[in-house]
Parts: structure tokens; sequence; C-alpha cells
């Protein structure tokens, strides 16, 4: 099978509609067929979403460990409820300190920031 043959009007419309594109990046990447050097967008998203969904998942085990620890009363589920729950705060505290980095990136860039309050006044 062949390409599809076009009229002589959709040439001319099909040029009128690149033209008035002005994208820059998206021009040179189509005209160089070049892939990003950038990692793959997929994995910067799965990396970014992996911590907070590590620290959902302690916090549902710590909730889990503590009812076993009321309704059993041992050693054991006191110990693994310590751990867990410590894992959960340390991601906590990296969630913390990554908002943070991303507020200070939007402010230097003249971007609005995540949240509309002034940091300065908290």
């Amino acid at each position: 099978m062949g390409a599809p043959i076009l009229t002589p009007q959709e040439p001319r419309r099909l040029a009128e509609i690149e033209q008035g594109l002005n994208d820059e990046v998206l021009a040179r990447r189509l005209s160089t067929l070049r892939v990003s050097s950038r990692p793959a967008t997929w994995a910067r998203r799965v990396r970014r979403r992996a911590l907070a969904l590590w620290v959902t998942l302690g916090a549902v085990v710590t909730l889990t460990l503590l009812g076993l620890d009321i309704v059993l009363r041992q050693a054991y589920p006191t110990g693994a409820l310590a751990g867990v729950w410590l894992l959960t705060a340390a991601g906590l505290g990296g969630l913390v300190v990554r908002a943070c980095r991303r507020w200070e990136a939007a402010e230097r860039a003249g971007r609005k920031t995540p949240w509309p309050m002034d940091p300065t006044q908290v």
C-alpha cells in the first residue's frame, strides 16, 4: 500500500499550519530526529513518585502494626512498629525537603510558588 494521495490544497494547508507553529525545540528535534539526551521521562516520574509511594505504604503498615500492638500486647509488634515508623518519618522528611527545594526553585525562576503564602511570613 502506498502513501495517501493528497489533493493540491492539502499540502498548501499543511505548509500554512507548519508556518504557524512556533515551537523551536520541537522543530529542532523533528529536523534532526535525535533522541533527547535527558533520561526517559517516565523514569523521572517513577523516581519522583517512588518516595511518596513508600511513605504512604509505610503509614499504612505503621497503623496496622499499631493496631496489632494494641491487640497482642507483645514486644515484637512494638519493635516492628518503631522501625517502620522511623523509616516512614525519614521518608516524610525527605518529601518535605523536596517540596521546599521545588518551592525555592520556583521562586528563583519567577514562577508561581506551589502554595500562595509567603514562606518568610510563616
